[in-house]
């Protein structure tokens, strides 16, 4: 064999070692983003999340207020006991490597354990993501981000109206909707929720509250989201919540002018 025949091979090994330094050193990588580990995103008392990597010489920086976190934030050491509704995002930091994208979730304090005398929807969800029907927006139990889980109704072009009578009627001075976004799945929140409630059924319910909701932009991305609407402190006991869907898709989406998909797993009466 001829001996030039080395020559490369001699002249490239020195380099690679340097070019693994060059990129460690210019921070090209970027670290994975922190694994969650909880309970559920709904609790009574506390919910309890564990923050992993499994990437030696990171560290998880956290808020709790659905800010970015940055190399000033809180540092994770230990499983977080979360005690109020909070906006948990987390990402991990090394000093060879780009910060991590964040992982995030919302945490929400369940409300009042109602005693629902019937639950109704005004228009059925669509064939394949019936969730567990109306009853099933008002049991307590959370999807997941994945909206093919079983719990999330899922509406195409179509408004939300659930109707709810209650046994007893407690007052409740907030709502909440929980909602999915994911634009890539032609998903998109709701652009806007009313509350009404009465003394008696449909035909004698007051307007008690309302919210718009921003649309999101090209560069949202997918995730879960709970709509708060404040109300006047009312104890009745019958409720509409009218949960308008997004419209059309907008110019910008691949999809443009078709309709988006409404997906909705819990309201919550606190």
């Amino acid at each position: 064999m001829n001996k030039n025949h080395f020559i490369p091979l001699l002249v490239l090994l020195p380099v690679l070692p340097l070019c693994a330094q060059h990129y460690a050193e210019g921070r090209e990588f970027r670290l994975g983003a922190p694994q969650m580990e909880h309970g559920g995103q709904l609790f009574q008392d506390s919910a309890v999340v564990r923050l992993s990597l499994g990437w030696e010489g990171a560290v998880i920086r956290y808020t709790l207020d659905g800010s970015l976190p940055d190399e000033k934030s809180a540092l994770y050491r230990e499983p977080l006991v979360i005690w109020q509704d909070a906006r948990l995002q987390a990402r991990a930091f090394h000093p060879s490597f780009q910060p991590s994208e964040p992982s995030g979730l919302e945490f929400v304090r369940r409300g009042q354990k109602l005693k629902v005398a019937s639950a109704a929807l005004g228009q059925a969800p669509a064939q394949q993501y019936p969730g567990r029907g109306a009853n099933g927006l008002v049991d307590g139990r959370k999807g997941s981000a994945d909206f093919r889980d079983g719990e999330w109704l899922g509406f195409n072009g179509a408004d939300v109206v659930f109707q709810l009578a209650l046994e007893d009627a407690a007052e409740t001075s907030e709502i909440l909707i929980s909602a999915l976004s994911d634009p890539g799945s032609w998903i998109f929140p709701p652009a806007a929720i009313e509350v009404w409630a009465g003394a008696k059924e449909e035909g004698h319910f007051l307007k008690i509250g309302e919210a718009g909701i921003a649309p999101p932009g090209p560069e949202a991305l997918a995730g879960m989201a709970f709509f708060r609407i404040d109300i006047p402190p009312t104890a009745a006991p019958y409720w509409e919540i009218r949960i308008r869907h997004f419209g059309l898709l907008p110019e910008w989406h691949q999809g443009k002018g078709a309709p988006a998909w409404l997906f909705i797993d819990e309201i919550i009466f606190r």
